[in-house]
């Protein structure tokens, strides 16, 4: 914070350069390629937007980006807003957020480094902090490197941009350059005529300047860099970017393995999901409260609002409905397929009703999350995870007395072309196929125990295959019934993995085509996706061991295995 005071103050002291304009309100300050572009009345953005030519790039409660085509070329207009009381006061202590940007892009092109073309700063016209804007040249034809990312790519371009991303990372590193907010969609690339990426900096209103930077910085930072693709890049282009990252590195001599930065970066990780789940337990941008009558929950924002009514009025009644299958009932629950209308037309959505038996069901749910809520906050909290659940739609209790939360109902979207994984199991003998599907399981597992996630009721009737295509081999895991699910920052002890794995293997042990070599398979699968911590004899042991117990206790309760 007093770097940001001691900057305000030294740009107030600062006799500014460049043009300035006032004009509808505000205060322009323009670079001279921006006065040349915009002229003496500075930019016309007001009539931009009323003519309809500024169109929305991005849009949200504290920032609206539009692109402007002009004669000359397009530009980019962000329009940074005060949202709250918090942004207000931190802006009586820092410079305005357009400034900031204007200031830094003007640092990095000093310093040889890619990122924005400024054109011009404003604010409005007072002395209290108040909205701001940047203008920027379009940089066309770069693209947003997550645009790059989420599309097929020839395996020589992916090597490409890796290598290119940790010379580039190297480069702000050795000139004491920290992004503290790095990821994809703050980063540009362009293709050269040779095919080589060249990079630009985004969003760098918060970028910090300095000395070239010691080790522990450099490890903090990639680790932020490597949240997002140690989800989505495979392990070989990391690597690829970590070796041209030590080679490309001038100012520090880099550890020559990167073992340490993956693990750190999947800690920091778990703290992230963790930290992201508790947000879908209030409202935030994309979730919202719903409340009527004795029903109270959360929603998402696009419910649709017939739906959401129909909902809150009589929950139990779309239970009832003509067009309504029931899935499952029992003494505590039921799930049925209902339809739901929409602008687009109908579409099936998955209800389920957890009943509460009597006053004393009220006073636990108020003491510790209800099922239903649990199911809400750990289906959100898998989707951060990049882990296959559907995701929640709705969630409400009605209370008693307006105080103790009965009955809960969740809705959540439908998995389309699944099957539960019991009857695809019995339905067929193909050992290809079931082999296939083990393994594929195996790895979403190992990945789910990775990230900090247990399931403890991870049984096959809790598991559905979605076939992506018509081959039946590609179907992919999803994980439903969120009851049992549990959350940490910490990797998932050695021990609840095996419970979990017995859980699953108890399922099975009614089916004589799924022997005990292809048990083994599973469980060397399982192993061989993630760090390997024992041997796979000591593991057998112990799943065995867990599934003979879950056995006996079923028995015991004349329960069968599901």
């Amino acid at each position: 914070m007093w770097n940001d005071v001691r900057r305000k103050l030294a740009a107030l002291l600062k006799v500014p350069s460049g043009p300035l304009v006032r004009a509808n309100g505000r205060v322009w300050r323009l670079t001279a390629e921006g006065y040349l572009l915009f002229g003496p009345c500075g930019p016309d953005l007001d009539r931009w937007i009323a003519d309809g030519r500024a169109e929305i790039i991005k849009n949200g409660p504290h920032r609206t980006v539009y692109r402007v085509p002009l004669t000359e070329g397009s530009v980019y207009v962000k329009h940074c807003r005060i949202n709250g009381p918090r942004a207000w006061a931190r802006e009586l202590f820092r410079l305005p957020k357009a400034q900031l940007e204007f200031d830094n892009a003007e640092k990095l092109r000093i310093l040889n480094i890619g990122t924005v073309f400024p054109l011009a700063w404003g604010k409005a016209d007072q002395f209290w902090p108040g909205e701001s804007f940047l203008i920027t040249r379009d940089l066309a034809p770069a693209r947003l490197l997550s645009a790059i990312l989420n599309q097929p790519l020839p395996l020589e371009r992916r090597q490409r941009l890796a290598g290119a991303l940790g010379r580039f990372w190297a480069w702000l590193h050795d000139q004491g350059v920290i992004h503290p907010d790095p990821h994809p969609d703050n980063l540009l690339v362009d293709f050269e005529p040779g095919g080589e990426p060249r990079f630009y900096l985004l969003d760098i209103h918060a970028l910090r300047f300095g000395l070239p930077l010691t080790w522990d910085q450099s490890r903090a930072n990639l680790i932020l860099l490597n949240r997002w693709f140690q989800l989505r890049a495979p392990a070989t282009d990391r690597l690829r970017f970590w070796r041209n990252y030590c080679s490309a590195r001038r100012t520090l001599e880099v550890p020559p393995a990167n073992d340490d930065v993956e693990q750190a970066t999947l800690a920091s990780n778990r703290r992230f999901w963790l930290a992201r789940t508790q947000r879908y337990s209030g409202t935030h941008r994309s979730i919202r409260k719903i409340c009527q009558g004795s029903y109270r929950g959360l929603a998402v924002r696009e419910l649709p609002d017939g739906f959401l009514q129909l909902f809150l009025t009589n929950p139990d009644g779309l239970f009832a409905l003509p067009q309504t299958r029931i899935l499952k009932q029992c003494l505590h629950s039921t799930v049925a397929e209902v339809e739901m209308s929409t602008p687009a037309g109908p579409r099936p959505v998955i209800v389920k009703r957890v009943a509460a038996s009597s006053v004393w069901s009220g006073w636990k749910n108020l003491l510790r999350s209800s099922a239903v809520r649990r199911s809400w906050l750990l289906g959100h909290g898998l989707i951060e995870r990049q882990l296959p659940t559907p995701r929640p739609l709705a969630m409400i209790h009605r209370y008693c007395g307006h105080l103790l939360p009965m009955e809960g109902y969740l809705v959540t979207e439908k998995v389309p072309a699944a099957c539960g994984l019991p009857e695809a199991v019995q339905a067929t003998r193909d050992r290809k196929r079931i082999r296939v599907w083990a393994e594929r399981l195996a790895r979403w597992v190992r990945r789910m125990h990775d990230r900090g996630v247990s399931h403890r009721d991870l049984k096959a009737p809790n598991i559905l295959l979605q076939y992506a295509t018509t081959d039946p081999a590609n179907a992919v895991p999803v994980f439903i019934d969120l009851v049992g699910v549990r959350a940490s920052s910490q990797a998932v002890p050695w021990l609840r993995r095996a419970k979990d794995l017995a859980r699953l293997n108890a399922s099975f042990l009614a089916l004589p085509h799924i022997t005990r070599t292809e048990r083994l398979r599973f469980l060397l699968t399982y192993l061989r996706t993630g760090e390997r911590e024992l041997d796979w004899k000591k593991w057998w042991h112990a799943v065995s061991v867990a599934t003979l117990a879950k056995v006996v206790k079923n028995r015991r309760a004349n329960r069968q295995l599901g």
